[in-house]
């Protein structure tokens, strides 16, 4: 896919010899869109080492941030007796290397390594009617290792959009937590309790791991 960009758009790379941005932030486009499995509400970044050199070589990092909280208990106005709590957090590190550089085009190699963690939390607090009481959670951890193939077209002076595709191995370990009371009559009680422990390990390569929009300065 990058190759055929690359083919295709590279008499559109000339060169430009100005002054060359050391620092570089930026969105990713599939979690704007929602296709992506990381927070939607994260930020890219890139730091050129050695920016005097044909082909640089960036550290890269990027942060991610997602949650959401119904306190359905304290403000719903169709109040069930449910609070409701997920939060995620995503950080990945990571180096890149340009294996071409055309002035405005360059195609580089690179890995990241991440760290994501997802928590779902439901408190079934049996008001208003209600007739469940307890709680149900679930919470994930996940480690990410990708090895990156990325093409970045610069726009202008200072912006630029990149598209990587990555081959990468997850970690997953995945912990259910319940243990609550269903109560459908006086007589009629019925208890539901699962805690169990999932590992997951899978590997596989993802066409568009980024699609990234940013600013260099």
């Amino acid at each position: 896919m990058l190759l055929l960009i690359l083919a295709s758009s590279e008499h559109l790379c000339a060169q430009d010899i100005g002054r060359i941005p050391r620092w570089e932030i930026g969105l990713d486009a599939l979690s704007l869109i929602d296709k992506n499995e990381l927070p939607a509400y994260s930020i890219f970044g890139r730091m050129v080492l050695n920016p005097q050199t044909t082909k640089k070589t960036s550290l890269r990092l990027r942060l991610g941030v997602e949650g959401y909280t119904n306190l359905d208990s304290a403000f719903s106005g169709n109040r069930v007796g449910l609070d409701y709590r997920t939060n995620s957090f995503y950080i990945s590190t990571g180096i890149q290397k340009e294996l071409l550089n055309l002035g405005n085009c360059s195609v580089y190699v690179g890995g990241d390594f991440g760290f994501y963690r997802k928590a779902n939390l439901k408190d079934h607090t049996g008001e208003f009617g209600w007739n469940v009481i307890g709680y149900d959670n679930y919470r994930e951890i996940n480690l990410r290792f990708a090895g990156i193939l990325g093409y970045t077209h610069q726009l202008g002076n200072n912006f630029a959009i990149s598209v990587e595709s990555s081959l990468q191995t997850n970690y997953s370990n995945q912990k259910q937590d319940t243990d609550y009371v269903s109560a459908f009559s006086e007589d009629v009680l019925i208890v539901t309790v699962e805690n169990r422990t999932i590992t997951i390990w899978r590997s596989g390569f993802t066409p568009f791991y980024q699609v990234l929009f940013s600013y260099r300065f």
